[in-house]
């Protein structure tokens, strides 16, 4: 067993910086501007790409449906419209999509690397926060990380891996990604008041899963 401490700090989420460069790009794809789409992809990515792995896919896998997602936003491209909703929230909801698919067809959960830096959260009623915030998606990626540390990642990530997925989601959008609550209800198509609720449930799942390894300070 880890007698590791966790101490929760508080964290505002960032707001998105110059919300309408993706709007601006989208519409020179629109137009034709083929290097305009390649700027999104630039812009989303390695994010798109981690979002996905965390969602409980292994990383090569995760680039192909990040890939996938990019096809489909450039295939709708003509389609574009301005205001309807914003680009991320159009991005992640196809990729949620898609990572839902990989998990059903799947039938059990891939890998789900998670690191201990933890973060604090701004909701009532618990003092749990996401552990993974600000992991790699994949320890293939941390050569130098030490084996104990590497346990407790291999812990961490079987905790998550049994969260069910309408909880996960959620969470990882929140908690991870930084995205605010509203936009996340119109990513998984469910109340605001629902999100909150699930991603309570979720934080509440994952601070019993590992009481046993780690210890929790307010």
């Amino acid at each position: 067993m880890y007698n590791k401490k966790i101490t929760f700090i508080q964290t505002p989420v960032e707001e998105e910086q110059m919300p309408d460069v993706d709007d601006k790009l989208m519409l020179r794809c629109k137009n034709g501007d083929k290097s305009a789409f390649d700027l999104v992809v630039e812009r989303h990515r390695l994010s798109l790409v981690n979002f996905i792995a965390r969602m409980g896919i292994d990383y090569e896998t995760a680039e192909d449906i990040a890939q996938e997602t990019f096809i489909r936003i450039y295939r709708a491209a003509p389609r574009y419209k301005v205001g309807s909703a914003k680009f991320t929230t159009w991005m992640y909801h196809i990729a949620s999509n898609l990572c839902k698919n990989e998990l059903r067809n799947r039938g059990r959960h891939s890998r789900y690397i998670t690191d201990l830096k933890v973060n604090g959260w701004d909701d009532d009623g618990d003092d749990t926060q996401d552990v993974i915030a600000t992991a790699p998606a994949d320890v293939l990626y941390q050569p130098d990380h030490q084996l104990e540390q590497k346990e407790l990642q291999r812990i961490v990530q079987q905790a998550i891996e049994k969260i069910p997925e309408k909880y996960r989601l959620p969470l990882v959008l929140r908690d991870i990604q930084e995205l605010d609550y509203k936009e996340i209800s119109q990513i998984v198509k469910i109340p605001v008041g629902t999100v909150k609720s699930r991603i309570n449930r979720a934080r509440l799942m994952l601070k019993d899963k590992l009481k046993s390894y780690v210890m929790y300070e307010t």
